[in-house]
């Protein structure tokens, strides 16, 4: 299968211009394939970039250095370096070097030329390299990613991880298209908002044609006029009858696509196309509603995570489980994972009505990035936000995961000021991205007593708790500390799993699970974990792996997979 899977990276490499403008001049071209590649963090960086006296290996992209055994262990710089030629009938035009993300921290050269860099390991970022490429021979790019920074239990595997790409663009742009379509139940109509984001790279003020469509629900233009070497942010509102259109729903998801062109004197520039939904998806007193009806749903958690593919998240491997979670589980809803996911999950959730939190990697005991007024932060919610506005599934921004710090005297675990003040203005910045979304943020030391002030509950809209001791106890606890909101008890366990294929759940988690459907504040549970995943956290079995799955990490089931079954299936009953 991992054969399989590296050949098929070949043919979309070799296959990889994508739809062209009218103007017949291909927009983007992949970069994937093989690569060379060095793990050295003695080498010096300035060698690597002049290519002087390196011995090369050879890797694929994506991909993760640590899935091979030479490099299984490897932590630190991994040095990829790779040759490409540009079409000739690109000249004029702005030419953009897009990662769709590298672990963790990247720095990337063209031609020798450092171009930038970039922290962050799961959200995309580019560099315009429209005055550096050489049209006259091959260029040669060189990036450095460093898997040094790490977060949480799961395994930082290093490497370009996504896509990476060289794309086209006339001066002008869509940098994006957001829409946002909300069904009112009391008007019973409809309230659409298309914001576009258009880019001119030009040095002269230039006058844009916008024409988008929506079939069945909308067609119009707009004129706007974009100065030189700016960005323009319009916005387009419109309604429709509530009886006009198709909401989507886990049962039901239904999708639309949106399709805009841009025009410059008669002539298509640019061209975007983005697939939604309608739904509404909002908190009343302590339930969640979906389309004016209240749900209750539960999940699991899902780490992206697999021996041979690291976090790379192939297609078939993305379908396999959330199939599998969706159908044979009957879960719509989760937190998966505790950072950005990939485009491919998120496309195939909307597809299958699967509801998720989207959530920023900032985790545990005194993270470093847990500090208020965080650049970084902010800088991963807005590509986050940016990158998945559009997507049905996405219901939901957290800001973070299980933050404290452990009270020596008698060991009770509570935020800290500078957490707390985090948690609060991070709200207060996803706000200012997306208000179409609920916003949260993953406890575990709500239910631990304390000062109602130590606990960033207010600007929450819902609570996510992470239970692995007493879950009534715990949940009784938060709701009398914290009423009036519903609760999500986004992680549930009591102690590792065990292996595949004989490991059954504890029975007290068995009971909880079940008894936890009895209190109506709580809408739905996710267990920790789905799969088994790789770790050098403390506690990890000698197998490397963290085996607090229902299935393993080759996603053979365990005894406890079909135990959740028959649970789950209950609530639904």
């Amino acid at each position: 299968m991992k054969s399989l899977y590296y050949f098929l990276i070949l043919v979309l490499t070799l296959l990889s211009c994508s739809e062209s403008h009218e103007n017949n001049v291909e927009t983007q071209i992949l970069l994937n394939g093989t690569w060379q590649f060095l793990a050295s963090n003695k080498v010096e960086e300035s060698d690597v970039v002049k290519e002087q006296n390196i011995e090369w290996d050879t890797i694929k992209v994506p991909g993760n250095w640590d899935t091979r055994d030479r490099y299984s262990e490897y932590v630190g710089k991994g040095y990829y370096q790779k040759r490409f030629e540009v079409p000739k009938n690109w000249k004029g035009k702005q030419i953009r070097l897009k990662f769709d993300a590298v672990y963790q921290t990247a720095k990337v050269w063209l031609n020798g030329e450092l171009l930038g860099e970039h922290i962050g390991g799961y959200t995309p970022f580019e560099f315009n390299i429209t005055d550096k490429v050489d049209f006259s021979k091959s260029n040669s790019v060189v990036v450095m990613a460093d898997n040094t920074y790490k977060r949480g239990a799961w395994w930082a595997w290093g490497g370009i991880s996504r896509d990476v790409t060289l794309q086209v663009n006339e001066d002008v742009r869509f940098v994006y298209q957001h829409i946002t379509s909300e069904p009112n139940f009391e008007t019973n109509k409809v309230n659409f908002t298309i914001k576009y984001k258009v880019e001119n790279n030009g040095s002269s003020n230039i006058e844009t044609q916008i024409s988008s469509n929506i079939e069945g629900i909308y067609t119009d233009s707009l004129l706007i006029n974009v100065e030189g070497n700016s960005i323009k942010i319009s916005l387009v509102k419109f309604e429709k009858n509530l009886s006009e259109v198709d909401l989507w729903h886990f049962n039901s998801p239904n999708l639309y696509e949106l399709n805009s062109v841009a025009k410059v004197e008669g002539k298509e520039v640019d061209l975007s196309k983005d697939k939604f939904g309608i739904r509404k998806f909002e908190v009343r007193g302590e339930q969640f509603y979906l389309n004016n009806k209240s749900v209750r749903m539960n999940g699991v958690n899902r780490i992206h995570d697999h021996p041979d593919y690291g976090n790379t998240e192939p297609d078939y491997l993305i379908k396999s489980d959330l199939l599998d979670i969706k159908n044979n589980l009957q879960c719509n809803f989760s937190r998966l994972m505790h950072a950005p996911l990939s485009k491919n999950i998120l496309k195939f959730c909307d597809s299958i009505g699967f509801l998720l939190v989207e959530e920023i990697p900032v985790w545990g005991e005194n993270d470093q990035q847990s500090v208020p007024n965080n650049p970084v932060t902010k800088k991963w919610m807005k590509e986050m936000i940016e990158r998945d506005y559009n997507h049905p599934s996405v219901v939901a921004w957290s800001v973070g995961n299980e933050l404290r710090t452990i009270e020596p005297k008698w060991g009770k675990q509570h935020l800290t000021k500078d957490q707390y003040n985090y948690v609060n203005e991070m709200i207060d910045y996803t706000e200012t991205l997306d208000k179409s979304r609920l916003k949260t943020y993953v406890s575990n030391t709500s239910y631990q007593g304390g000062e109602i002030g130590d606990e960033p509950y207010e600007k929450v809209d819902f609570l996510c708790v992470n239970s692995y001791g007493d879950a009534i106890k715990i949940i009784k606890n938060v709701h009398e500390r914290f009423p009036n909101k519903p609760i999500f008890i986004s992680e549930i366990g009591k102690g590792q799993i065990g292996p595949a294929p004989d490991a059954k759940l504890k029975n007290e988690l068995i009971f909880y699970i079940k008894e936890l459907k009895n209190y109506p504040y709580v809408t739905g549970v996710s267990i920790w974990s789905y799969n088994d995943y790789r770790s050098n956290y403390k506690g990890t079995p000698e197998s490397g792996f963290r085996e607090w799955g229902i299935v393993d990490e080759r996603r053979n089931k365990k005894k406890a997979y079909y135990q959740l079954k028959e649970i789950y299936k209950e609530w639904e009953d």
